[in-house]
């Protein structure tokens, strides 16, 4: 017996392809991304970076991404989801919090990010789409600050003066 095709109609089958990318495009794509709603976009360039890095900045963009994961949450009105991910998100971001980094100020993004999980929490499952867009965080990278920053953390995609280096990465599409 034939073994029959379980994708949806009109859905291709997603390949494996490489990709050229620099970490600061993907850093400035991903607010425009996230600063028009577009969450999941944001969520997916942030992952292309996020999946690479191996220092101590990983937890850093995991955090931003999960913002980003909890906003998709919001605008599909899921209450868990959307505190469970603005929680975490919370804490993968504290350790950066003060001082900021890769460009980032994480002072400003986690003050919002608690507004709207404090007014989540206030309005209840109910209400969950009260957040957006009202209570979104709004995403901003310094790119200025990108190469002291790169050097700080020793970030992945960039050489060791802090210049941006395009790096090829393999992607699902």
């Amino acid at each position: 017996m034939a073994q029959t095709d379980q994708r949806p109609a009109g859905r291709r089958p997603k390949q494996i392809v490489t990709k050229t990318i620099t970490v600061p495009g993907n850093l400035v794509q991903a607010c425009r991304e996230f600063n028009s709603g577009r969450f999941f976009a944001c969520h997916e360039t942030l992952e292309e970076i996020w999946q690479e890095e191996q220092g101590d900045v990983r937890d850093l963009y995991k955090g931003l991404i999960q913002v980003a994961a909890a906003f998709v949450h919001v605008t599909r009105a899921n209450y868990h989801g959307a505190s469970r991910l603005l929680t975490t998100a919370l804490a993968y971001l504290a350790p950066y919090r003060a001082e900021g980094a890769m460009g980032f100020d994480l002072e400003a993004i986690c003050a919002q990010a608690e507004a709207a999980l404090a007014h989540l929490e206030e309005v209840g499952p109910g209400r969950t789409h009260e957040l957006y867009p009202a209570l979104a965080p709004t995403y901003a990278v310094d790119l200025a600050a990108l190469a002291g920053e790169s050097e700080r953390w020793q970030a992945w995609g960039f050489d060791r003066h802090g210049n941006a280096v395009e790096m090829q990465i393999e992607v699902a599409e």
